[in-house]
């Protein structure tokens, strides 16, 4: 008791000290920000998002004190994260329609935010919004900041720099076509059938200082840029120290009128007489407000609207509607005149754009691409060819002029409305193949001529040990293929999607493994949060598409944000796929089902129901529950402990069917990380792999490849047992060693203890998954072990074989005579692309030496940092009698 009390002094005495501190400060520095706002001076618009294919349709409005978010999409998180958005401002959120599709990345804004230290998050529009937040809570991974919802439908809603109104816009009529007969994916493009304007009129600033004028009647600097300014603008007279008396009308001028803006978010056509009938609305625009510092009009009017739609001749006529009331009822045009012959801008969001949205992948994809794989890391589709490049970087330099009629909106685009300077561009990143590359190296970590010259060492490292397996001679180093049965089958296929943790970054999105299992099978282990976007980024969106109508089933190890929220974004997308491909008419080739299936802990069936009542999405998912069709817990009988099939589910012939058409065994093992949380063992059938050239066909004892994949869990026996022989195990190695005491904490898997269970399950390759985002470019392991590698996303592994073109490469290491068996029994025995990765484990820091370095200080930084606390509660045990004025704050 008497240690606890000492501890709790020592607390108290640095709360006081740092408050007073802290406090002291800003009373010194930030005075006028204690007191009533004025209006901010600055204003400016930036699109986030603009709705192409797996990205955001969304903006952000900054006024260097608060930002405002206008829809939250899946993936907003990451593109504040990539551009460095200070979330600490990010305060209110306002939605244009209750929507998946604007709504699902909330949460993961919620959680930036939080981190940030932002406390209270207001939203704005639909009257459930912040039920979404409410229902997350039960499985969000870590404490999201507040969620309050605001009375904006009721009046409306003001602070220092706006005031805004919201008005729903209902659809008129429905279409006369029977429901019925309707095609699938008409019930996902009707979604809502209400969406919400919203009219923001900033408050005008009044006054400004005149900082010309300061100067040249001799005012020091320190006096015009204290908060005495305050005092002048609001008309008072000012004297200094020596004297003199500051007369506001020396100093000050008329600030220039800020412009209003409305937003409008349009989904189908059916809508456009509704939003040209709202009466409220178009009164609005044009009314004169009691209050001085606002005034009525239109200068900017941003769209959110489906591609094609903004030029058809009916949105035509809402877009000349709205122009007549900018040009009836503004008077900010009787102030400016370098605005040309458009009072009225519009800013079009329909997803048309080319420019991606995420920019940070393009960087990690053509590095590994050009150093290390051409086959294991792909470029992306944006990159892959010429002709694709010369689309991204003809987009990129697109310059706007200030104040044109219509612009079609791309990520990066800013519309600066104080001071009013219009549509501007910020420098978008090249995707420059040489450019991405020099951005990786710097003279102060690792130049690229010193890279280059080890990754000549890892080549000739590879291609010796390559050469030792050809002659039969032994090497330490070298893949021991005497003792590994992998199947050299065509599937399955793996890419990995996402291979973070917790949240995305810039490099690494969250969980989800893309499984090919034939030209026309696919399933997902896990899909989270911007899986969709992922998917478009590196196949591009037709082949992408492909891909989503041959989408069979989505396995979810737990109820992590990260590991399942991007399911109904998926799913949404595939049945609005399937609907458009059946509306017209199109092959859709083997038989389809229509919702997809999805396997996932009992939790997700709460989750399910609920979002598809709040969004009306209607059916897209057919969701099977994991001890509905299983056994759980697992009998205790049972060894290996895989949960067995439940024959007396309703559900089990429907299940068994959806396996039997994919020939795989699923079988899911209870592991340690939450109170439902699933690792899933997975078999499927390889036939006999038959070379007509060398005239050999496999003679396995086995018939199937099996496949274990831990999701998040500490080391597990029960997962050791089920996973023995396994040919790859994929284990969240979410820290490393140095971070046992977080990894216990939050009950995850070190580097070390991943490679302990592979080790004990006896499993002929392993890939470590799953990396915090303290790792965010590359793995804390850097060492060569034969059978061990490290993922990055959009890595993938092909099983599939060019025999001739992999008979040339190994005939060309080798000087010997490389015998055809001995070539063949190492094709068929080992994935070619998992054979080379553990040589660049090594080698990927000289890569991206920059974030290897800083991993090393964070790291060494944290080691110190334990060693001291405990060095310090080691000194507390032997000298309890210390007095209480050694005690030192930190």
């Amino acid at each position: 008791m008497f240690l606890e009390g000492r501890t709790s002094l020592r607390s108290v005495i640095c709360f006081v000290r740092r408050h007073f501190r802290t406090s002291g400060y800003v009373g010194k520095h930030y005075k006028a920000f204690l007191d009533p706002m004025r209006p901010p001076a600055a204003i400016n618009l930036m699109v986030v998002g603009t709705g192409s294919k797996g990205s955001p349709k969304s903006i952000i409005i900054d006024t260097g004190i608060t930002r405002y978010l206008i829809n939250a999409g899946e993936g907003t998180q990451r593109i504040l994260t990539e551009q460095k958005s200070k979330a600490s401002r990010l305060q209110h959120v306002f939605f244009t329609q209750m929507s998946w599709d604007y709504v699902s990345g909330l949460l993961g804004v919620a959680l930036t935010a939080r981190t940030a230290g932002v406390k209270k998050l207001t939203v704005h529009g639909p009257p459930k919004i912040g039920e979404v937040m409410q229902l997350s809570r039960h499985f969000a991974d870590s404490e999201t900041t507040d969620i309050v919802k605001s009375e904006i439908l009721q009046k409306p809603f003001e602070d220092p720099a706006f005031r805004v109104q919201a008005f729903p816009i209902c659809q008129l009529h429905e279409t006369e076509e029977p429901e019925s007969k309707r095609p699938k994916g008409d019930a996902f493009d009707h979604t809502s059938r209400t969406t919400y304007a919203y009219y923001f009129q900033p408050f005008q600033q009044g006054m400004k200082l005149d900082k010309d004028r300061c100067i040249s009647i001799g005012i020091p600097r320190k006096v015009y840029e204290s908060p005495l300014v305050r005092d002048l603008l609001e008309g008072k007279t000012v004297t200094l120290p020596g004297g003199t008396i500051i007369d506001p009308k020396d100093v000050t001028v008329p600030a220039p009128l800020t412009p209003n803006f409305l937003i409008i978010d349009c989904p189908t056509p059916e809508f456009i007489p509704a939003f040209k009938q709202n009466a409220a609305l178009m009164e609005a625009l044009g009314a004169k407000s009691g209050t001085p510092n606002l005034h009525p009009g239109l200068s900017l009017v941003v769209h959110l609207t489906p591609e094609g739609l903004f030029n058809s001749d009916d949105y035509q006529s809402l877009v000349q509607l709205l122009d007549e009331v900018g040009r009836t009822n503004s008077i900010i045009s009787q102030h400016l005149t370098d605005l040309g012959s458009h009072l009225v801008h519009h800013l079009v969001l329909d997803g048309s754009s080319r420019l991606p949205a995420f920019t940070g992948i393009y960087s990690q994809s053509t590095i590994l691409n050009h150093y290390f794989d051409t086959k294991a890391y792909p470029l992306l589709y944006d990159i892959q060819t010429e002709d694709h490049r010369r689309v991204i970087n003809e987009a990129a330099a697109t310059v706007h002029e200030p104040f044109p009629a219509v612009v079609f909106a791309h990520p990066h685009l800013q519309y600066s409305l104080r001071p009013w300077n219009g549509f501007n561009s910020l420098e978008y990143p090249s995707l420059d193949r040489e450019t991405l590359i020099d951005g990786a190296f710097d003279l102060y970590h690792t130049t690229r001529a010193e890279a280059e010259e080890q990754f000549k060492v890892m080549r000739s490292k590879m291609a010796e040990s390559m050469k030792t397996l050809g002659s039969g001679e032994k090497n330490p180093e070298a893949v021991n293929i005497e003792d590994d049965r992998i199947p050299a089958e065509n599937y399955p296929e793996l890419t990995f999607l996402g291979t973070g943790s917790s949240s995305p970054n810039k490099y690494r999105n969250i969980s989800c493994i893309l499984v090919k299992l034939s030209s026309e099978d696919f399933i997902m282990l896990d899909c989270g949060e911007g899986t969709l976007n992922q998917l478009y980024a590196l196949y591009g969106a037709e082949e992408a598409s492909r891909i989503l109508c041959r989408l069979r089933l989505i396995l979810i190890t737990h109820m992590h944000a990260d590991h399942h929220g991007g399911v109904f974004s998926t799913a949404l997308a595939r049945t609005r796929l399937l609907g458009s491909m059946k509306a017209s008419g199109r092959d859709m080739g083997p038989p389809v089902v229509g919702t997809l299936p999805v396997l996932a802990p009992p939790t997700f069936a709460r989750w399910m129901t609920t979002v598809e009542e709040l969004f009306r999405h209607g059916p897209a998912i057919s969701l099977f529950v994991i001890p509905n069709v299983y056994e759980s817990p697992c009998p205790l009988s049972i060894h290996p402990p895989i949960c067995p099939l439940k024959p007396e589910s309703p559900r089990y012939a429907e299940w068994t069917s959806i396996l039997n058409r994919l020939k795989l065994q699923v079988g899911p093992v209870r592991v340690p990380h939450t109170g439902s949380s699933w690792a899933f063992v997975i078999r499927g059938e390889r036939s006999a792999l038959k070379d007509t050239k060398f005239n050999i066909v496999d003679g396995s004892e086995s018939n199937d490849w099996c496949i274990v994949y831990s999701g998040d869990t500490t080391e597990c026996d029960d997962l050791v047992q089920a996973g023995q022989n396994c040919d790859l195990l994929i284990h969240e190695a979410t820290m490393g060693d140095e971070h046992s005491d977080l990894a216990v904490r939050a009950r995850h898997s070190t580097v070390g203890g991943a490679l302990r269970i592979g080790k004990d399950m006896k499993a002929k390759f392993i890939l470590l998954n799953h990396f915090s985002q303290r790792y965010g470019r590359l793995s804390p392991l850097d060492k060569f072990i034969p059978n061990v590698a490290a993922t990055f996303d959009f890595m993938r592994y092909l099983i599939k074989y060019d025999i001739e073109s992999t008979w040339a490469f190994f005939t060309s290491l080798s000087h010997s005579s490389l015998h055809e068996k001995t070539f063949f029994t190492l094709l068929q025995v080992n994935f070619k692309d998992l054979l080379r990765l553990p040589f660049y484990m090594p080698y990927y820091k000289y890569a991206f030496s920059k974030h290897w370095d800083t991993q090393l200080m964070k790291t060494e930084a944290y080691t110190w940092r334990k060693f001291r606390e405990r060095s310090a509660d080691q000194n507390s045990d032997t000298n309890p009698s210390a007095p209480d004025e050694q005690i030192a704050c930190s």
